[in-house]
């Protein structure tokens, strides 16, 4: 299988968040690096299992055929070494965030302590509090080249804190880390001596390159009966306007009143062009996705040079997986709000600003690679002449 990567092409207009709804620049032509998602094309095989269902003209009520339960089982078997997953297992869900707020709903009460490692995404912060939880944040420690769980810390706020939910973001965004099989299986066996509930967030689960993923409830021995993992093909094959994702649970009772409380909505109901996506993706994309990760790779290894040669002054911690580079500039000397100024502003180049990351962001910008390469240059010379003149 062959891709062109280094292909580019307009998304203006189409509604894209990413490139027609920026944060506001004085700067004429900006550049985006900031949502999550994807500056290529979503493959052709993808494309064409939605022409095929389209042959159809009838699009009337139905649910998931046994085709999108197979698709999924198969993939977690090819990708992850998965073999005890069967269909009872998995859950549709529209989202991967709306599963969050779903898991909340059921697991905890307001007030309730949810534990997040710090810096983190941004949207979780959002859900935790819009549902009136208690965000227990757990700052990851940088040890100059990668970040490190804090285990001590994390038993002190499990000991500390009302905490029923732990939110394990595996890969993380935005740090990039995936991470390894000890560091997962102690994280759950904190979570099993204080008795709190894992929602493993593995959209990014897809995208590794420094590592092998590790699913959390591979590792989790029996407290995999208390682990919600939630899935999806959006971020990995550029779908998120399509809208699908699903639930991977494996105790009885628990995926019972999960998915009762989604059913509750009646909103959750997938959609019959998003499941062929999803089977032509899970069924085709294996050499595909090789091919993307190691383009991601590449331009992850790109943006460390170009830094460490052009401005040696703002950090970067190297991803392992992930498109996300997590950008720290407490050494350029500026305030927060300079430092945006000039990336905003002076290069025209619109980074996620890292006070969004749920704490320990202050001075970091988060920069999505996922792009041609000769965008992910022409960022980085922008950021270059911003922070040098």
């Amino acid at each position: 299988m062959s891709y062109d990567f280094n292909k580019s092409f307009n998304r203006k207009g189409t509604g894209c968040i990413k490139w027609d709804c920026c944060p506001p620049s004085t700067c004429p032509q900006v550049l985006p690096m900031w949502i999550a998602d994807m500056d290529f094309e979503t493959p052709d095989f993808v494309i064409q299992g939605i022409e095929e269902r389209l042959k159809h003209p009838v699009f009337g009520y139905f649910r998931p055929e046994q085709r999108f339960y197979d698709a999924i089982i198969q993939w977690h078997r090819d990708r992850f070494g998965v073999d005890t997953l069967k269909p009872e297992h998995i859950l549709y869900q529209h989202s991967v965030l709306g599963s969050i707020a779903t898991a909340l709903e059921v697991l905890t009460d307001k007030g309730d302590g949810v534990l997040v490692q710090t810096p983190g995404y941004a949207k979780f912060k959002e859900i935790i509090t819009q549902h009136e939880r208690l965000l227990v944040a757990n700052p990851l420690h940088f040890d100059g080249n990668r970040y490190e769980i804090d285990f001590e810390d994390m038993e002190e706020k499990l000991r500390k804190h009302p905490v029923k939910v732990a939110l394990f973001c595996s890969p993380s965004n935005p740090v990039g880390r995936v991470w390894e099989t000890d560091e997962i299986i102690r994280y759950v066996k904190l979570c099993e001596k204080y008795n709190v509930t894992i929602v493993a967030d593995e959209i990014w689960a897809d995208f590794a390159y420094g590592r092998k993923h590790t699913p959390l409830h591979t590792v989790a021995g029996s407290w995999r009966n208390r682990v919600i993992s939630l899935y999806a093909p959006t971020k990995t094959f550029n779908l998120a306007g399509l809208v699908i994702s699903y639930a991977v649970i494996f105790d009885e009772g628990l995926a019972k009143q999960f998915q009762d409380y989604g059913d509750a909505t009646h909103y959750n109901n997938c959609n019959a062009l998003s499941m062929e996506a999803l089977i032509s993706a899970y069924q085709e994309g294996g050499p595909w996705v090789d091919l993307l990760n190691g383009y991601l790779a590449d331009n992850a290894a790109f943006t460390e040079a170009f830094l460490k040669e052009h401005l040696p002054q703002v950090r970067m911690a190297r991803p392992e997986g992930t498109y996300l580079i997590w950008l720290d500039f407490r050494d350029t000397g500026y305030s927060m709000d300079e430092i945006v100024d000039r990336c905003v502003n002076r290069a025209g180049v619109i980074l996620n600003n890292g006070r969004t990351c749920i704490d320990s962001g202050d001075l970091c910008m988060r920069m999505n690679i996922a792009a041609p390469r000769h965008l992910v240059e022409e960022g980085l010379n922008r950021l270059k002449q911003a922070f040098t003149e």
